[in-house]
């Protein structure tokens, strides 16, 4: 699927370490970015799980929730072609989510590898400041942070070689046996946003008096008769929202903080998700049976997966490299009472 295409170039970039951004508070740095880490260490995962809920979308590339639409016979015989209520107001927005959350992968990516960087630059500035300081005690707390740093570079090492992996299988992915999904709509750009809560999609029937869009068989759409009656169905989603584009935006600002040229890269995606359907008669409006927005829902699920399995081996190290630093700030505060 041509989404992971967004992604690719990202990979790359995060083995290169930012260089060191030199702060007047080294301290406060450190606090920042540890504020940062410990959100994202939550984020990353949710983000992973959205991408994973997309493998299970079947039903909604069915003919009834993605196809042209039902058709229905008038009392006077016509066959009128119903516009489709229930791509209207639910499955239309799957597309956009699962574009967001191939943004949101993506700038948070950037961002875990900016404030984890900073955070063991800004901790190296900070013990050199301690042992420099001239105070027994002050030089005994560099000590103890010392003992723990080892551990701190071995998890993000293990951290930035995963991201390393992970662009690995995005380029085989992209090779001559690659197995991905094309995408059948015209333009598109993944951004940063929030994506729909799968598990809890619900859309409620209405009655069969007056779709807005309608028409007769065998008649010209600006004839008056046209709208004689409509006995088309209606109905309204309900489609709750998984709330990440906040979340991912924070995490931009700090590592934008940390490491200014990321705007250059981040700034595309604070846009938002876009994409635009195919021809009016691609299957989103005309009277044909052309399945585009079904292979569209299809395809969504089955590169969404591929995605969740990109990110999921960066939650465990993730995780472990955010407790590193937690517990680093633990013993700052704690030599600083």
């Amino acid at each position: 699927m041509q989404l992971r295409r967004i992604l690719l170039p990202l990979f790359p970039a995060l083995a290169l370490w930012c260089a060191p951004i030199a702060h007047a508070d080294p301290l406060s740095a450190m606090q920042a970015d540890a504020q940062a880490l410990n959100a994202m260490a939550q984020t990353w995962p949710q983000l992973q799980a959205a991408a994973q809920s997309y493998g299970q979308l079947a039903p909604y590339a069915s003919a009834m929730w993605a196809g042209p639409g039902p058709v229905v016979t008038t009392p006077w015989g016509y066959r009128e072609q119903c516009h489709n209520t229930r791509w209207d107001t639910t499955t239309q927005y799957l597309v956009t989510g699962g574009l967001n959350i191939g943004g949101d992968a993506e700038a948070e990516a950037y961002a875990i590898q900016a404030v984890a960087t900073d955070f063991q630059e800004q901790l190296s500035q900070y013990l050199v400041t301690l042992a420099q300081s001239g105070n027994p005690q002050e030089e005994a707390l560099a000590n103890e942070i010392l003992a723990q740093k080892g551990p701190l570079l071995q998890s993000l090492d293990t951290l930035t070689a995963l991201l390393n992996t992970t662009a690995n299988q995005l380029s085989d992915a992209m090779g001559p046996s690659t197995d991905l999904q094309p995408l059948p709509i015209s333009h598109w750009q993944a951004g940063i946003g929030d994506a729909p809560n799968l598990s809890q999609v619900r859309y409620l029937p209405g009655p069969n008096d007056g779709a807005p869009i309608g028409w007769y068989a065998g008649m010209a759409p600006s004839s008056i008769w046209i709208r004689l009656e409509d006995i088309c169905p209606t109905g309204t989603a309900s489609l709750p929202i998984l709330p990440l584009k906040a979340r991912v935006e924070q995490a931009v600002q700090q590592a934008l903080v940390d490491e200014p040229s990321l705007g250059q890269v981040v700034q595309p995606l604070e846009s938002g998700s876009t994409w635009t359907a195919p021809a009016l008669f691609s299957g989103f409006g005309g009277v044909g049976l052309n399945p585009v927005r079904e292979r569209l829902v299809a395809a969504l699920a089955a590169d969404e997966t591929g995605i969740a399995g990109y990110m999921a081996p960066i939650s465990g190290p993730l995780s472990q490299y955010n407790g590193e630093v937690q517990r680093i700030l633990k013993e700052v505060a704690s030599g600083d009472d």
